[in-house]
């Protein structure tokens, strides 16, 4: 799902997210990068807390791309594997 997700925001160009630091690009390589880490178990904390904060409702999944199936069931996801750490 991470990486369908990349697909999507990469698919849009390098647009601005209006409550982000970030770019749609951006945001697309890093969900590429860190599916790679998922998949090895090498996502650090800090890029797991990351993850979580750009698929919770109303953050920068909704307000770029706003596939609302698909960021649910990221978020879900995302919110059983790593709440603890995301909400430290």
């Amino acid at each position: 799902m991470l990486r369908q997700a990349a697909h999507l925001w990469l698919a849009l160009g390098h647009l601005d997210i209006w409550d982000s630091d970030d770019y749609t690009d951006d945001l697309g390589t890093f969900c590429n990068e860190a599916a790679e880490k998922v998949a090895k178990n090498e996502i650090s904390d800090a890029e797991k807390k990351r993850l979580y904060f750009i698929f919770a409702p109303t953050c920068e999944w909704d307000n770029s791309v706003g596939d609302a199936d698909l960021g649910n069931k990221v978020f879900g996801c995302l919110d059983a594997l790593y709440r603890d750490v995301s909400l430290k």
